[in-house]
């Protein structure tokens, strides 16, 4: 990692776990600032217990593409408890494929989806 980077900048990905069931950053974050290779960020999650994969520009919302890590069985208990929600919005309801539907749209605050996206990533700054 390129020293001067702030650790903050890894937190998205550093605290996904049991309380953050998922974490993203862009690939031109993981690469050009952070100067770390894509695959060996994927390893170091797998190390962890996590899944981990780096969608494309093509399949993503984030212009370069981005890095998704998540703890595989927090994330099936956020989708559980929303399970009415994704059924509602016929978004999938496995993780993997979930964390790919995310990747793909940005959904506007007000969207249904988007208290199961904050419960995801953790994020308390809005309310449910």
């Amino acid at each position: 990692m390129v020293a001067d980077v702030p650790s903050y900048v890894l937190e998205s990905l550093a605290l996904v776990g049991p309380e953050k069931a998922v974490g993203y950053l862009p690939l031109q974050t993981v690469t050009q600032v952070l100067g770390l290779k894509v695959e060996d960020v994927i390893a170091q999650a797998a190390t962890r217990g996590l899944r981990a994969i780096a969608i494309g520009p093509h399949h993503c919302c984030i212009k370069s593409g981005a890095l998704y890590v998540w703890d595989e069985v927090a994330l099936e208990a956020v989708l559980r408890v929303g399970s009415a929600t994704i059924e509602k919005v016929k978004a999938p309801a496995e993780p993997e494929m979930f964390v790919r539907f995310i990747a793909r749209d940005w959904f506007v605050t007000e969207h249904p989806i988007m208290q199961i996206i904050r419960a995801a990533f953790a994020d308390n700054s809005m309310p449910a």
